[in-house]
């Protein structure tokens, strides 16, 4: 008897799992014959500093997803994944932060900036590239964006997502506590109560759960590979990971449940 309740329970994840695979190939198929315009635009930051990042657009009127990379990496980490992320209705603005360096042959020009000026790059001071941007996106589109961030900068996509009234969900890859002691991610977190979206590879999994552990569980989406090792920050969407089409896939549910 048990058995037969076993097999039709995972039969029925199954076939949850074939059907919204199914709609998710279906919408990359509609979404295909749309053109993606990529452009390299700037903004200012609250100090001064010249930000510099590609946009991604199908359609304007489409609410953006901001994409911000690891440390000492720059926008050219997100070439790929904005534009999968553009198929599923948004526009991406992948952001050269002013804690960067170069990726995927695309030099950080924001942190280059920073460097021959001799600003400051503190954690504050890289909020304020973050906070600029939503600004940017926002009055572009109208529509409260979405944040996603890896490694580091994923933490603080957390932290300024709780702070900022014009973020509406946030998606971190491999979050940590990077910046102790100034500041503890975990306890800014808690009590954030926006839909969230954390992941990691497998091995980093309890860790960046106990870190989330004190948003409310209605709010927030843990996903853990199951596939095998997985990867830490973007490289779980890059072809990088053999696997990465499960993390894709709780992205899309994700996603889904943000219509």
């Amino acid at each position: 008897m048990q058995n037969k309740q076993r097999n039709s329970f995972l039969r029925s994840i199954s076939l949850q799992v074939f059907i919204t695979a199914s709609v998710f190939v279906l919408t990359l198929v509609l979404s295909s014959f749309n053109v993606i315009k990529k452009n390299t635009i700037t903004f200012a930051s609250a100090d001064g500093l010249e930000v510099t990042a590609d946009q991604y657009i199908i359609d304007n009127d489409n609410p953006y997803i901001l994409l911000f990379h690891e440390q000492e990496s720059s926008r050219g980490e997100f070439e790929t994944i904005a534009r999968r992320l553009c198929k599923m209705n948004y526009s991406c603005l992948a952001v050269d932060l002013r804690n960067g360096g170069n990726k995927c042959f695309v030099s950080n020009e924001t942190a280059k900036r920073c460097r021959e000026s001799k600003c400051p790059a503190a954690v504050n001071d890289i909020e304020l590239d973050m906070v600029a941007a939503i600004e940017y996106a926002f009055n572009k589109s109208n529509h409260p964006v979405i944040l996603l961030g890896s490694g580091a900068n994923g933490s603080l996509s957390l932290k300024v997502a709780k702070e900022n009234n014009n973020v509406r969900a946030v998606v971190a890859l491999s979050p940590g506590e990077y910046f102790l002691p100034d500041i503890n991610v975990k306890d800014t977190i808690t009590g954030l109560k926006k839909p969230v979206f954390i992941t990691s590879s497998l091995s980093e999994f309890s860790y960046v759960s106990q870190l989330a552990s004190g948003v409310e569980e209605q709010y927030i989406t843990l996903f853990e590979p199951q596939l095998g090792e997985g990867g830490r920050g973007t490289v779980a969407l890059s072809a990088e990971n053999d696997n990465n089409s499960e993390y894709w896939l709780a992205l899309l549910l994700f996603f889904k449940d943000l219509v």
